[in-house]
């Protein structure tokens, strides 16, 4: 029994040998295989965390990220064509590369078709909801297999306003872009006005007036339109909020509200009137402006 134990473990040592000492031996091949799998999926991790850590703008960075995965994915198939070329015979590799090609070119596609499931089965988001991907603003208008479609909202634009174009994004980029949805649950964000007035000028005044001019808004606006279920979230941060800032520029008063986000527009420009028809009325408030004076 010993000495067929023996024998046994020998000759387990002598095929390990030969399979290393011949160069087309299918476990020397695999060895190298899964040692290169290792490498590279060491040296992309590396180079992943050294992307989250740094600095780079989110959508440089997204970019980034992809082409790193494909050039990985490109030296993968081409160490492996390496390694295996010796160990098999020509059809068989020539079919082992129209299978790795075959998987490069339907690999997008079946990207956007599992985020097209995971959108409709997890409500990413819907019909006429407002998002943000990928620096794009716009109203969900179609959700298809392979795209979904955006009203364009801003771009060029100073407001919130369609530009008449429709943008057309792979589903796909909901696995590598942040996703803002505005109206995910109410549709309330929080927006800011603000004002730059002189030094010398009366800044309790002007605080009053904007005052008044928010507390107006609210009282005929926000809250005959708000839900009496509205979320604990939201009645936190309902009220507005008054901020301050000095320098050598003036005097700023930065004002922070709550506002249905598709009325953002038309609310600023509510406030920006009555903001300035009362600055007007009073006998001590201007717009700070910067001077610039010739020298002859």
């Amino acid at each position: 029994m010993t000495e067929y134990l023996s024998d046994f473990q020998t000759s387990i040592f002598d095929t390990l040998k030969k399979a290393i000492n011949n160069p087309t031996s299918y476990y020397n091949n695999l060895t190298k295989t899964m040692m290169l799998l290792l490498i590279l999926f060491c040296f992309y991790w590396l180079i992943r965390r050294g992307l989250s850590k740094s600095h780079i703008e989110p959508l440089k960075k997204i970019r980034i990220k992809k082409k790193v995965k494909n050039s990985f994915f490109i030296m993968l198939v081409i160490g492996v064509s390496i390694i295996w070329i010796n160990a098999l015979n020509s059809l068989a590799i020539l079919l082992f590369l129209l299978g790795l090609f075959g998987i490069v070119l339907i690999r997008g596609i079946l990207d956007n078709i599992l985020a097209w499931f995971i959108i409709r089965k997890r409500h990413y988001f819907r019909i006429n909801q407002r998002i943000e991907v990928n620096d794009k603003i716009g109203r969900v208008v179609t959700m298809g297999l392979f795209h979904f479609e955006l009203a364009e909202i801003k771009n060029w634009l100073s407001s919130e306003s369609y530009t008449g174009r429709t943008i057309k994004i792979p589903n796909k980029d909901i696995f590598d872009a942040e996703l803002f949805i505005y109206n995910y649950r109410e549709p309330f964000v929080r927006q800011e006005v603000s004002y730059l007035i002189r030094h010398d000028n009366d800044w309790q005044g002007a605080k009053e007036i904007i005052s008044k001019a928010i507390d107006s808004y609210y009282q005929e606006e926000l809250l005959p339109s708000m839900d009496s279920q509205l979320s604990d979230k939201w009645k936190e941060d309902m009220l507005p909020t008054f901020n301050m800032s000095l320098d050598e520029n003036g005097i700023t008063l930065f004002c922070q509200f709550l506002v249905d986000y598709s009325k953002v527009a038309s609310v600023k420009t509510r406030l920006h009137e009555e903001v300035l028809e009362g600055f007007n009325q009073h006998g001590n408030i201007e717009f700070a402006v910067l001077e610039v004076k010739q020298v002859d």
